[in-house]
């Protein structure tokens, strides 16, 4: 029987596998480290489809990351896989063709790892999984379930489907940001360059004429007398603000924009929240259909959402364990608004559970790209009127002093 002792020095797991009768399971025991949790289960027979540290779904592998990893995009290699198995090649000869076409050494190695699982007589999701990390676990549940249901080509192919889908609709998002951040860093660029540059100079200059000045003048020409005297100092504390700003952004990405103070950021935390939601339905949905039970959906799109969401998504579950409906759970744990809440509670009744979900997913999206456009509509002339008031205001207290000066000449 599997082992839960716990010691000092080992970690518990959570892990998915795949008993003698075909069913799938979760299963929660301590090991040293994960691959000593997965020989652990395989003792007892059990098949292996994913694990990860208990308590800490946000490590497990995000598609993005796997691109990064195999140096390949899994959805472009679900769908090939898809295609050649429906032109009526074996899941063999489909990976052959697939390893074989590869021109990238790595993803040849990996496509080639999986034809040697298969060989040996492993399911094909068995075969991934050998590699821990390398195929996110949406991936593989997705195949393990659809072994069970035997329609392994529909199932690759809607996955490819639902990563597209995800793109599109981040790329739309982040497409929507790109021109109000350039303008709003050419701004802060030539805001800088006046108050550090130019201001500096003309302090200087009208420091030497003893003219009397507006107050408005007077505090920018103080501000331009201390920049020439601590100018490195400034310059210095620019780059470390640029610095700053540029790790800012590089964790942003690579958590996937999942940071705690990032929810908190009006307008954009709100706008991440629905993305990951609608990421959530839509994932969900996809898993639904292919067979796999909706707590385990609900799991596996764990790593879609932020830390409260995540910790909500969790109380959620537990609640379906208790009995209660989906509809009812996930409202509950603040996941799902009036119209999710109705769809669900209608789903439930019809037993339509899957397309329902992408439906909501559909109608969350559709709503989040209008709140985007209308927003970067309204933001972006907004922020080009801030900018250029702040950018003239500058110019004419800097120029005030020269009209006056001039004035008194004549």
């Amino acid at each position: 029987m599997l082992g839960f002792s716990s010691t000092a020095t080992r970690a518990n797991f959570e892990l998915v596998v795949r008993n003698l009768h075909g069913g799938v399971q979760t299963l929660d025991l301590s090991a040293a480290d994960a691959n000593a949790a997965c020989a652990l289960a395989a003792q007892d027979g059990l098949q292996v489809l994913a694990c990860h540290a208990r308590g800490s779904l946000e490590s497990t592998p995000t598609e993005q990351q796997t691109v990064t990893r195999m140096g390949m995009d899994v959805a472009n290699f679900s769908f090939e896989l898809a295609s050649l198995m429906a032109a009526g090649l074996s899941v063999m000869e489909a990976l052959r063709t697939l390893a074989a076409k590869e021109s990238h050494d790595q993803t040849r190695r990996a496509l080639l790892d999986i034809v040697a699982g298969v060989s040996e007589g492993l399911p094909l999701s068995a075969a991934m999984q050998r590699a821990p990390g390398r195929y996110p676990p949406l991936l593989v549940a997705t195949v393990s379930a659809s072994e069970q249901t035997g329609d392994l080509s529909a199932s690759l192919r809607r996955y490819a489907e639902h990563q597209l889908l995800i793109k599109a609709l981040r790329d739309k998002v982040v497409g929507a940001t790109i021109y109000p951040v350039l303008l709003l860093t050419m701004g802060c660029l030539v805001v800088m360059f006046l108050m550090t540059v130019v201001v500096p100079k003309f302090a200087l200059l009208i420091a030497s004429s003893r003219h009397e000045l507006p107050w408005t003048s007077q505090l920018l020409m103080s501000w331009g007398s201390f920049a020439a005297q601590h100018a490195w100092q400034i310059r210095s504390g620019g780059v470390f603000l640029l610095v700053a700003l540029l790790m800012t952004g590089r964790h942003v990405l690579r958590s996937g924009a999942k940071s705690a103070w990032l929810e908190k950021v009006p307008f954009i935390g709100p706008t991440m929240r629905k993305f990951r939601h609608a990421q959530l339905y839509r994932t969900t949905g996809m898993l639904v259909r292919g067979g796999i039970a909706v707590p385990k959906a609900l799991q596996l799109g764990a790593t879609l959402l932020g830390d409260a969401d995540r910790t909500r998504l969790g109380q959620a579950i537990s609640l379906i364990h208790e009995g209660r409906s989906l509809s009812h759970a996930l409202e509950g744990a603040q996941l799902a608004d009036p119209v999710a809440t109705s769809m669900l509670t209608v789903a439930e009744r019809t037993g339509d559970l899957a397309d329902m979900l992408e439906r909501i997913a559909a109608f969350h999206e559709s709503r989040l790209q209008r709140s985007v456009e209308i927003t970067s509509r309204l933001f972006e002339p907004l922020l080009m009127i801030v900018i250029g008031l702040v950018v003239a205001a500058i110019v004419v207290m800097m120029y005030l002093p020269i009209f006056d000066l001039a004035s008194s000449l004549q």
